[in-house]
């Protein structure tokens, strides 16, 4: 038997967590037994652009054998262990670490093997994104040595926040002065205003709540806070940039209003405010420009290579780790109740950014 959480894709407060026959492994295939993983506000973000992007499409509920119409599972980054193996180059017991479903167990199909690790071949995922179909062998990258706790919470947003930082800077941040990164509080706004602060060359504000505001501020990352409420605070004579974590359409009106002509460019992230409404065209300033790292990490892969990839990554990645100690507090746990509540915090804008949520189920 296995268990794994299934998430209405119109009501992300209505979950089911269901028992299923694990069934027999295919040849080919690996089992894996699934945690820990982390839990983020970024997750929010993968079921509110769900349809658009197609996270719903990487761990199918029919994987399990369940028809729930209308029901999705949420993909998580964490680690998992192999229990049952038919794949003749994966052995029993190895540690892997990728994109996974919210589940005890996952039947795949390891393809396009190398030393480091491998691809999921499993039909219905070959004509998604590869970068979210790749698995790495732990014990084969060393990265993974130092700081295990904080690699499924922090990793896969401080790639993204690496990538934004890159692509700002390689576009001289568009002749900004400030950057305001909405969402302040998030890690993927965190890693960024880290990675923005260490470069210079442009102020680094964040906007956040103001229960979260002490905390923003107390990371050092930003030269400047402000909340939702303070906007007007700020100088709008200042040719800013905006990064928008949130994606709320009452928030970014409201910096549009204030800034006006002086908004030289909106990178939109993610949408952690996923209750709010949706950005409009505004009438003044640069408008919204999606931006997706897997498309980043294309470019530059092919500009540094995949060894120069991770080297310049590495060099901002194992500081910034290093900086968790002072501002992270990383709890686990494996009770259903805890999930769910802590599931919950993050859909309603409530989870600590001081914490960093690990789970197994």
């Amino acid at each position: 038997m296995t268990q794994t959480l299934l998430i209405n894709k119109a009501d992300f407060a209505d979950v089911a967590l269901v028992t299923t026959e694990a069934g027999e492994l295919a040849d080919g295939f690996i089992r894996v037994a699934i945690g820990p993983w982390a839990l983020t506000a970024n997750n929010i973000t993968y079921l509110a652009v769900g349809e658009m992007i197609g996270y719903w499409k990487y761990f199918e509920p029919k994987d399990y054998r369940i028809e729930m119409d209308g029901f999705g599972r949420m993909p998580v980054w964490g680690y998992a262990q192999v229990t049952e193996t038919k794949c003749v180059d994966i052995a029993v017991g190895t540690l892997i670490y990728g994109f996974l479903p919210i589940a005890q167990t996952l039947d795949m199909k390891p393809t396009k093997l190398t030393p480091l690790g491998f691809q999921d071949g499993k039909a219905h995922r070959t004509e998604l994104h590869s970068v979210y179909n790749g698995y790495t062998f732990v014990d084969k990258d060393p990265s993974f040595g130092a700081h295990r706790d904080l690699q499924p919470v922090l990793r896969p947003l401080f790639t993204t926040s690496f990538l934004i930082d890159d692509f700002l800077a390689d576009e001289n941040f568009f002749g900004a002065e400030q950057i305001v990164l909405l969402s302040a509080s998030s890690k993927t706004a965190m890693g960024t205003a880290y990675c923005l602060k260490e470069r210079g060359g442009v102020k680094v504000i964040g906007l956040t709540s103001e229960g979260n505001k002490t905390f923003t501020l107390g990371t050092g990352f930003y030269d400047e806070v402000f909340t939702y409420d303070t906007i007007t605070d700020m100088n709008p004579d200042v040719k800013t940039a905006i990064v928008d974590m949130a994606g709320n359409g009452t928030v970014t009106g409201n910096i549009y209003d204030h800034f006006e002509e002086n908004i030289v460019y909106n990178c939109m992230v993610g949408k952690s405010h996923w209750q709010g409404p949706a950005p409009t065209t505004p009438k003044l300033g640069a408008p919204a420009v999606m931006f997706f790292a897997p498309d980043r990490i294309k470019i530059r892969m092919k500009d540094w290579g995949g060894e120069g990839f991770a080297k310049n990554l590495a060099k901002r990645w194992l500081p910034f780790c290093g900086s968790a100690k002072d501002w992270l507090n990383i709890e686990q746990s494996e009770e259903v109740t805890d999930l769910l509540k802590t599931y919950k915090d993050f859909l309603n804008g409530k989870a600590s950014p001081a914490k960093g949520y690990l789970f197994k189920i």
